[in-house]
């Protein structure tokens, strides 16, 4: 099962300065409705990643996958540039 491959980039027209992660639902003015919907992802967001750790305590989603190893040089291959 994939879940968490999308990335998403929100930002409301009229506050783009809003960011639910900072201001949290204090921050919204007005009652917009499209900043009150970008707090709603991010809350959701936040209990999604917590379930996820419940659910395998020792997934770790902030450890940098492996570099590839760099493929070994072939030593017949050497000698063609030498």
């Amino acid at each position: 099962m994939k879940i968490r491959s999308r990335k998403f980039e929100g930002r409301c027209a009229k506050h783009k300065r809003y960011n639910p992660g900072v201001d949290g639902r204090g921050g919204i003015v007005g009652a917009c409705a499209r900043c009150t919907l970008l707090c709603d992802i991010w809350e959701s967001a936040l209990k999604l990643n917590q379930l996820i750790r419940k659910y395998d305590p020792n997934y770790d989603d902030l450890k940098r996958p492996p570099e590839p190893k760099p493929p070994e040089v072939d030593p017949r291959q050497m000698s063609l540039i030498l």
